[in-house]
């Protein structure tokens, strides 16, 4: 069934292309978690929605979350989605749906769980003894403990025996279920395993609110959620297929958080935390034991040692069967039947699970590629900062799984749940790296984690940072969201052109995961995936990943290789890293594959283990056709119209006698057929200093020089290291996209090969938007994390606007440039108040001499602090608080002192509280008793504050907090309080006027909490000789280093924002003969404030002006 938006999105013409990316609709833009986490008031809902629209943010996803005030799904909350969504059409924003609770998805918080106690998730759970005639008594209890919602299936004795250093199962075991709690005695001289097999019920507490999981393999406990979960949202369905585009799943498994992270069942408790069941857990479910016979022909029960252990006979079916039952069951049951509801409605469904390791996907997903096939758009979620490390290459398989189903299947977006759990001092430039980091390996469609609503009390901890109103980069958010916008536009309509497909290691690792008994959760076919993945990208080589499904239903191309889906891309060559695991009917296609023209390469192994029997004769045979029975390592073997290859990772030594070789082949020029970029190999002097090779990296040399399609845009490395740089190449109809991407901790700089003098190169700036032509020869320069598009075609440039920079030299020009460095002090304010973190208090609980006591009934508890205030900053604020609400300055901000208490209610306790007219929280200043508590207008409308301006005093000022019972729960100070006011922070508490000067970071100058922005001014005169403009000249201002974002004023004309390094602005157009006022506005994150580190703030390093004339080679010559 083909849905209204489930379908190709429509092809743009080049000039469309331009446009859209200079101004990205909404489909593009940022579509982040909204996370609707308090009382949600339509006028505040309203006033949010408005402020993303105008910061560029394309649409949201409705999540409910931690905090929210009103029931899920109820109709309140029902009338908040209706008002969002419609508040969000008028702006022609996207809305998602969110199908859950917080998250996992799949309980309603936990009340489906709790209403359908049969519907609960449930484990295998596995225990064993050992039983040895040699080294035992001839007897052996079967005392295995009963745990509660623990189901005896079965305890089962195999006999078992020890080869080449592995135990292996004996078919038809014995069942002695019967002798349970009794002595049981083997009947042959036989070792022995016996497995205690328990229908183990997931604990409670494994979901929010105390919940079970979801039995995900069970269709009748899906469709209850779906009947539960999705319905109700049917009284939006006016909005479907239009403003509400789809629904969001988020982090569903067949095995839930444990099962994804480890074996055990897991069931921590107040008396020990440490607490688990005996034993390692499997995926299962009601009624698996009939399900199975029904579907595989036999009882599985008999066979539960195969998950295990190896069997005797080498039988592997029961293994693959039942990872490919639980697979299905899952797939089927849950995500398409979800689907299928979705496209019934014209929605589509998106969303992410667990996704990495391959282990992990294993455990938690069964086959991850099965399973993002079912979403319209594949997903994944990217959270924590980084993109991982050569040593530790993490980053890759997520992200590279989804957008290889996406490519091979077909669909046209790849979603992305990004940023979250990277805690508040995320900086911009962390964002761009790992944005760009995302959109290289297939990202188009960001969902950022997250925008709170509210940030009141736990809120702001819930897996930070917010992208939102709180933090200080918010009013330079539209920067990014057209960043990411341009990103996703190019993204989503350009496609690779990969050559490379890497078979994916599931089946290998279904079968090493458990070995002898014991989990390994590191196989090797994982770790060598992982790392060839990483040094693949490296030696920028694309690539895909593949799965034995979506190989069987390949197209076999004569004379090219697989196509997939009907498809353009076709794949000549197929990499099998450490697989020793494959169906003998793909194997059978792999031999059709490599005659018909495919390349073949293993990796570190060969397969040998089919799907259903160890050291398969039939499986060795096929392989033995296309390896040769003794394959030597390097070896390409010719087949039919193709070759194949086996790469040995053990052969160290013979790797190391090609070393030579492969240097002095490796280096190669770009005029040589299968030439690749000059970074794609060491040179030979830098091997000589790595004493032993990364066997991987000679790998990606010798897979550079298979491929058929050499690089288009080609360059020389002027600054930086090999494998620093790297590149995809992306196609826009018959136009090829170069994505060039530092994603390393140095600069590069590279130049431009002038030799393709008949082409036309322009530049797509991600941050500005504008298409410039590049001259042949132009030197590029890429910042740490910097991600550059080019676009190459025939001839001259296709595009209305062309601007020159003096980056983008052309060989007829040179620049001659005067640096004028502006010396500190900087004139500085704040544009906000400064920030007291107050988090110690001396607290007296029951305080029998606080200044509102009471004994009975009731109870005060009293926290207590001080802080000292200077006689200049006292004379500051009180006047000004007596003269009217201006500072110094003239500026609006505040001049009081305000205290801000986060995540308190203040009210009248009911009946006693109301006749002494007492308050349940007061507030005392040097024992004045202060008024009400209003809400703040600084950070959260939730945090209450009051001004205590009047009672301060020079010197030491007494702080008192008193929380009252009165026969209701006592209230209590759980979170850090603030003092707000126009000081700086001496000491530890001692706060004095400001200072109108800055001598760079404001962290170091008595702002050490403030998290906002500041403004740097200077006045700066140009007629000075050195900085006279001709009318040839530009002026440009860099500064060294900001922490972390940057708008900057001259003349009080904004002259643009600056997310990230490199902090340069072109002023030309800006600046004036004579005094010329700038003013950098800088803002840093949310980490002082609420991180309690201090980190580095403001400008960070020297700032010039420099005056670049352009001088051309005949005015030279002529000199």
């Amino acid at each position: 069934m083909q849905v209204n938006n489930v379908k190709p999105e429509a092809r743009m013409d080049f000039n469309l292309l331009k446009r859209e990316f200079m101004n990205p609709q909404a489909a593009y833009r940022p579509q982040p978690f909204w996370f609707l986490n308090h009382e949600l008031e339509k006028a505040e809902l309203e006033s949010q929605i408005q402020a993303m629209f105008e910061a560029g943010v394309g649409g949201v996803v409705l999540h409910a979350r931690h905090g929210m005030q009103i029931p899920y799904l109820s109709p309140a909350f029902m009338e908040v989605l209706e008002f969002c969504t419609m508040e969000c059409e008028k702006r022609n924003m996207v809305v998602w749906l969110y199908d859950e609770n917080n998250w996992p998805s799949g309980t309603l918080g936990g009340k489906l769980t709790r209403q359908h106690p049969e519907y609960r998730m449930h484990y295998l759970r596995v225990e064993e003894k050992r039983h040895s005639r040699a080294a035992d008594s001839e007897a052996l209890r079967l005392d295995f403990a009963c745990h509660d919602h623990n189901e005896l299936i079965a305890i089962l004795a195999y006999r078992a025996t020890r080869s080449d250093e592995e135990w292996l199962l004996h078919d038809d075991p014995e069942d002695i279920t019967h002798l349970w709690g009794r002595d049981w005695t083997p009947t042959t001289e036989d070792a022995y395993i016996v497995l205690a097999c328990w229908s183990c019920e997931i604990a409670e507490g494994i979901t929010f609110a105390q919940g079970y999981y979801l039995d995900t393999l069970n269709p009748e406990a899906v469709q209850t959620f779906i009947q539960m979960a999705y319905e109700p949202f049917l009284p939006l369905q006016k909005y479907y297929g239009s403003t509400i585009q789809g629904v969001f799943t988020d982090e569903p498994g067949l095995m839930i958080h444990d099962g994804f992270f480890g074996v055990e069942a897991i069931r921590t408790a107040v008396n020990d935390v440490g607490a688990t069941l005996p034993g390692m857990v499997f995926a299962w479910t009601f009624g698996m034991r009939e399900r199975f016979q029904e579907e595989n022909g036999y009882d599985l029960v008999p066979r539960l040692g195969a998950l295990l252990y190896g069997m005797a006979d080498g039988s592997r079916s029961t293994k693959q069967q039942y990872y490919d039952s639980i697979t299905r069951w899952y797939v089927e049951g849950y995500h398409a039947a979800i689907r299928t509801w979705c496209e019934q409605y014209g929605l589509l469904y998106i969303g992410h699970t667990l996704e990495e390791p391959v282990w992990g996907q294993a455990r938690s997903q069964g086959n991850q590629t099965r399973v993002l096939q079912q979403f319209h758009y594949a997903g994944v979620d990217y959270l924590t900062a980084g993109i991982g490390t050569k040593e530790n290459p993490h980053r890759i398989v997520s992200v590279k799984t989804a957008a290889s189903v996406a490519q091979l299947n077909g669909k046209e977006r790849v979603i992305c749940e990004s940023f979250g759990a990277s805690g508040h001092g995320y900086s911009m430039r962390q964002r761009r790296l790992d944005a760009n980091f995302m959109a290289f390996l297939g990202v188009n469609l960001f969902i950022p984690h997250a925008f709170y609503y509210s940030f009141a009390g736990y809120r702001k901890t819930d897996f930070p940072p917010t992208e939102f109103k709180h933090a200080p980069h918010w009013p330079h958010y539209q920067s990014f969201a057209d960043y990411i916008g341009r990103l996703s536009v190019l993204g989503a309509s350009t496609k690779r052109k990969p050559e490379v497909l890497l078979l994916s290691p599931i089946h290998t690792v279904y079968e090493c995961m458990f070995l002898s008994g014991q989990s390994d959760q590191h196989p090797s076919a994982d770790k060598w995936f992982s790392i060839l993945s990483d040094r693949l990208l490296r030696s920028s080589i694309d690539y895909d990943y593949v799965d034995e499904c979506q190989l069987r239903e390949a197209e076999i191309v004569p004379g090219a290789g697989y196509r997939f889906c009907g498809g353009e891309n076709i794949y000549s060559v197929l990499i099998m890293p450490g697989i020793q695991v494959m169906s003998k009917d793909v194997a059978a296609r792999l031999v059709s594959f490599v005659k018909q023209g495919g390349t073949l390469i293993a990796v570190g192994a060969i397969p040998k283990h089919s799907e259903r029997m160890r050291q398969d004769p039939e499986l060795t045979k096929l392989m033995n056709e296309l390896f040769q029975p003794h394959p030597r390592h390097g070896e390409i073997y010719a087949m039919g119209k193709g070759y194949t290859q086996y790469y040995s990772l053990e052969d160290t030594a013979h790797e190391a006698s090609m070393i030579m070789d492969d240097n002095h082949s490796s280096v190669c020029d770009h005029d040589q057929e299968e030439g690749v970029c000059n970074d794609r190999a060491a040179t030979l002097d830098e091997q000589e200093k790595v004493p032993l090779p990364d066997l991987f990296e000679r790998f990606c040399v010798h897979v550079s020089r298979l491929l058929r399609i050499s690089p288009t845009l080609r360059w020389q490395l002027e600054d930086g290291r090999n494998g620093d740089l790297i590149y995809v190449e992306r196609m826009f109809d018959n136009q090829l996209h170069t994505w060039l991407m530092n994603w390393s901790e140095q600069s590069v700089t590279i130049r431009l090969d002038p030799g393709a003098a008949k082409d036309c190169i322009e530049e797509w700036d991600l941050e500005s938007g504008k298409v410039q032509q590049l001259s042949h020869g132009a030197t590029l320069s890429f910042a740490p994390g910097e991600l550059r598009i080019f676009s190459v075609t025939s001839g001259e440039s296709s595009y209305m606007h062309q601007e020159h920079t003096f980056f983008n030299r052309s060989e007829e020009n040179s620049i001659s440039e005067v640096v004028a460095i502006l010396q500190d002090p900087w004139q500085f304010q704040t544009t906000e108040p400064n920030v007291l973190l107050l988090d110690q208090w001396q607290v007296t609980l029951n305080d029998r001499q606080s200044k509102m006591n009471a004994t009975m009934p009731g109870q005060v508890n009293t926290y207590r602090t001080t802080f000292t205030m200077t006689q200049e900053l006292i004379g500051l604020v009180q006047s000004a608080s007596r003269s009217g609400p201006s500072n110094k300055s003239g500026s609006d901000r505040p001049t009081e002192i305000e205290l801000v208490l986060d995540d308190v209610k203040q009210n009248i306790p009911s009946h006693i509280g109301f006749l002494q007219r007492r308050r349940n929280l007061e507030i005392f200043v040097n024992g004045v008793r202060q008024d009400a508590l209003r809400p703040s207008t600084w950070q959260d409308s939730h945090y209450k504050r009051v001004d205590i301006t009047k009672h301060l005093v020079a010197g030491e000022n007494e702080l008192e907090i008193l929380t009252v019972s009165l026969l209701e729960p006592m209230a209590a100070i759980s979170f850090p309080a603030f003092l707000l006011g126009p000081f700086i922070i001496e000491g530890h508490m001692t706060l004095n006027a400001e200072s109108e000067h800055m001598f760079g970071s404001w962290d170091s100058a008595g702002y050490p909490y403030y998290s906002g922005a500041g403004d740097y001014t200077q006045q700066v005169n140009l007629d000075m000789a050195q900085l006279r403009l001709g009318s040839d000249d530009e002026l440009w201002l860099e500064a060294e280093d900001i922490r972390e974002t940057a708008c900057l004023y001259v003349n009080e004309r904004e002259a643009g924002v600056r997310l990230w390094p490199p902090y340069h602005w072109n002023i030309t157009s800006y600046a004036g003969q004579g005094n010329n006022q700038i003013t950098i506005r800088a803002a840093n994150t949310l980490e002082n404030l609420y991180g309690k580190s201090a980190l580095p703030s403001g400008v960070n390093g020297q700032v010039k002006l420099v005056r670049r004339s352009r001088i051309r080679e005949k005015d030279r010559s002529q000199n």
